[in-house]
């Protein structure tokens, strides 16, 4: 006899340790949200890990508790971990969920992790409170998330250690040559290579780098050891910007082993950082509304789910399938089945290009012509659509959103993201397309007014284009923007936005001021301005 789909979620349930509860038929409307606080700590204070997140949550009904942004990380302080810990253990009592960055609490923030001078005794001191927050606050859902370190090709402070400007290609090849001879071995010209570049690089130089990656390294698994003895519910942990081979590879390969014995259905591994923070508060609300959504995903023609996407290490179908479970859903292959439809667009040939790359020119070709069409029946068809906009790295597919607006669908799409990597645009477009249901008409134009101003106006068009008429003809810094100099810059953004939102969106660009949270051109929070 064959078994029925729900007999088969039932066994899923079970052999992922959580409760077995009602599933929301695609057809059902979404009950009544339960509110109740939420006590989140995030990475730090960009838009992403802070106020796009806690918008996100308050706007679908839910109480976000955040710690005062002067205790966290920014683009000019570390965060006060110690503090931070203080307001922690504090709210967690009278949360329903608390939901917590790991670098936050034991480094100060992500930056701040890949800068701290902290010995291990602070560290392990540090980690054991956390371990302890459970038991001694009675809060009954506890998520957490860590990152593995990234190990970028190239850098500068305050992003990184100081002599990254300098020497960080050559950490970043003797990484990749490093995580290659112990998966596949060297050729003669490779071990020359390395032998080289270990006497290049200088002592003290490669003891800081690498001593402060074994130090997290050794942390982290340490804070494994709470999905085993029951001190966290769930926890993530991120490749912050990784690659097929590097450093950050390498450490993930540690830490997976490690990840091989345990139990699978409280802990996830994928590549990504800034989404996890609405990844694991969207489980959380997930679990406490007995809501278990169920996924079907369709790729863009070309590679799809094959492709490894630009500052990850995984294929496409690996990624979403790990984010789909994180976010406290189900993937389905069944489309009727479905609660979402996830469209994720992959680039055709399986290589991310960057957004600004000449490629993404705003031309519909045929392919993406069929990736519209298939959204557009079937949100003509009544079906919750979550865009995932992935073709490119760090802003839009200009082609994409053009035919979203031509064709009347921006606004009738569950979620839209496509901003920074492609696992970063995948997370959220998830979670903002779950939880769309429970948000007011207005609540969810403005998400998505957001996610078009933000990734498509700035990321995919205007940020080249202040970099290109403002920043560069002026010898102005790309971060670390201050004064007369900031306002300027600022003014130019939001000039280069409405130029090209304006005859898309209409006048509702005018609804938001444009600001540089962190003083560079990086990222760009559209903040509503008061009526």
């Amino acid at each position: 006899m064959k078994k029925t789909w729900k007999t088969l979620l039932w066994g899923i349930l079970a052999a992922l340790a959580v409760p077995a509860l009602p599933v929301l038929a695609a057809e059902t409307p979404a009950p009544a949200l339960g509110r109740g606080t939420i006590a989140y700590v995030p990475l730090d204070t960009r838009p992403v890990s802070y106020d796009y997140a806690v918008r996100t949550m308050r706007d679908a009904g839910w109480d976000v508790q955040v710690p005062p942004k002067e205790l966290l990380s920014s683009a000019l302080r570390t965060g006060n971990s110690d503090q931070i810990f203080e307001w922690l253990e504090d709210q967690a009592s009278r949360a329903v969920a608390v939901v917590a960055s790991a670098d936050t609490m034991l480094y100060g923030g992500l930056v701040d992790s890949r800068t701290h001078h902290y010995d291990e005794a602070v560290l392990a001191s540090r980690a054991e409170r956390l371990l302890d927050l459970k038991k001694r606050s009675g809060s009954p859902n506890t998520y957490v998330f860590v990152t593995i370190m990234r190990s970028p090709k190239m850098s500068s402070a305050p992003a990184e250690p100081v002599y990254y400007k300098e020497w960080g290609g050559k950490l970043f090849r003797q990484g990749v040559l490093r995580d290659k001879q112990e998966l596949q071995g060297l050729g003669r010209r490779e071990k020359k290579e390395l032998e080289a570049l270990d006497r290049e690089i200088p002592q003290d130089l490669a003891q800081d780098y690498y001593g402060r990656r074994a130090l997290n390294l050794k942390a982290t698994t340490f804070l494994l050891h709470g999905v085993e003895n029951e001190s966290f519910d769930y926890m993530l942990i991120g490749r912050d910007d990784t690659a097929p081979l590097s450093q950050a590879h390498n450490e993930a390969r540690a830490i997976a082993t490690i990840i091989g014995n345990m139990p699978r259905g409280q802990i996830r591994f994928f590549s990504g950082a800034d989404q996890m923070g609405l990844l694991l508060m969207t489980q959380a609300v997930n679990r406490l509304t007995y809501n278990y959504p169920f996924i079907y995903t369709h790729y863009a023609p070309g590679v799809g789910p094959d492709t490894v996407p630009a500052y990850e290490d995984d294929t496409a179908r690996v990624s979403v399938r790990e984010h789909i479970f994180s976010a406290g859903a189900f993937p389905t292959r069944h489309p009727a089945k479905a609660d979402f439809l996830l469209a994720e667009n992959t680039p055709y040939n399986g290589v991310t290009a960057e957004a600004n790359w000449p490629a993404n020119n705003g031309v519909i070709d045929k392919h993406k012509a069929g990736f519209l069409d298939y959204i557009e029946q079937n949100v003509q068809a009544g079906k919750r659509v979550i865009v995932a906009d992935t073709a490119y790295g760090n802003g839009a597919d200009k082609a994409l959103v053009q035919g979203l607006f031509q064709r009347g669908l921006a606004y009738k799409v569950a979620a839209y993201d496509g901003w920074n990597t492609p696992g970063n645009s995948l997370g959220y477009a998830l979670c903002q397309g779950i939880l769309s249901p429970y948000m007011s008409p207005e609540a969810h134009k403005r998400m998505l007014e957001t996610r078009y101003l933000d990734d498509w106006a700035y990321q995919a068009y205007a940020r080249q284009d202040v970099a290109q008429s403002v920043i560069w003809p002026q010898g102005l810094p790309a971060q670390g923007l201050a004064g007369k100099e900031l306002q300027m810059v600022e003014q130019a953004v939001a000039e280069s936005i409405v130029k090209t939102a304006e005859p898309v969106m209409g006048g509702a660009v005018h609804d938001y001021s444009f600001v540089l949270p962190w003083q560079r051109l990086f990222e760009v929070e559209p903040v509503l301005k008061v009526k």
